[in-house]
């Protein structure tokens, strides 16, 4: 974790958390983290891939420009990476595991001179929580901009893209191999071209004809 405050509020929830797997919504108190609300949001699992806010803090809201509530934060992404996104957030929901995403958010194009129209660099925390029984139905999440200048912005937000997804697994957590195999480095652009091979503990992602491709491309040079 990048950003001084989303290393805050996971070391809040950790704390809160003790020696179980996920924390209790209720047990989360505003106060103890009154100075993190702006940019903190909550989350609602609805359905198996619906996840919409609940809450959400004033600088989150001023991100976006627009309500909220109810909405489904998969549509604030662009459509190449909601399928991704949804499979990352549903294994928060499913194994209790924590989420960190890096990514890019464009900014809507504003006055003549103003650093609208650009984008800026932004970490996302997502941390499970349960609501009522003993399903994962809350996430509790801060997007906060990594660039020190990006506060100056014009908003509102036209939409998000995924650079990258972690998973951090605290410790002392339950977990199997499967599900510890799915830590995810940058992602490669072109992703979903992908083959996913499963060997024991270890998941590879597979890219068809890189190295050939290489090597012809090498044979066909010239040499010096």
């Amino acid at each position: 974790m990048r950003h001084p405050a989303t290393q805050a509020l996971y070391a809040y929830w950790n704390e809160v958390r003790g020696e179980r797997p996920v924390p209790r919504r209720l047990e989360i108190q505003p106060a103890r983290i009154a100075e993190l609300l702006l940019d903190t949001f909550i989350l609602e699992r609805t359905e198996a891939s619906t996840f919409r806010f609940r809450l959400a803090g004033t600088r989150v809201a001023a991100l976006f420009g627009l309500e909220l509530r109810s909405r489904d934060f998969l549509s604030c992404w662009s459509e190449r990476d909601q399928d991704m996104l949804a499979h990352h957030l549903g294994a928060v929901s499913e194994f209790g595991r924590v989420a960190l995403f890096t990514g890019e958010a464009d900014v809507a194009a504003g006055p003549v001179g103003s650093l609208a129209g650009s984008s800026y660099t932004f970490e996302l925390l997502l941390l499970p929580l349960v609501h009522t029984g003993h399903a994962i139905d809350r996430l509790l999440c801060m997007l906060v901009p990594l660039d020190g200048n990006a506060g100056g912005r014009v908003k509102p937000i036209r939409g998000l893209r995924l650079h990258a997804a972690e998973t951090v697994w605290p410790e002392a957590h339950a977990e199997t191999g499967a599900d510890r195999s799915e830590r995810q480095l940058p992602l490669h652009p072109h992703v979903r071209m992908a083959r996913i091979v499963r060997q024991g503990r270890r998941q590879f992602r597979v890219y068809e004809g890189g190295r050939e491709q290489t090597r012809d491309a090498d044979k066909s040079e010239p040499l010096a």
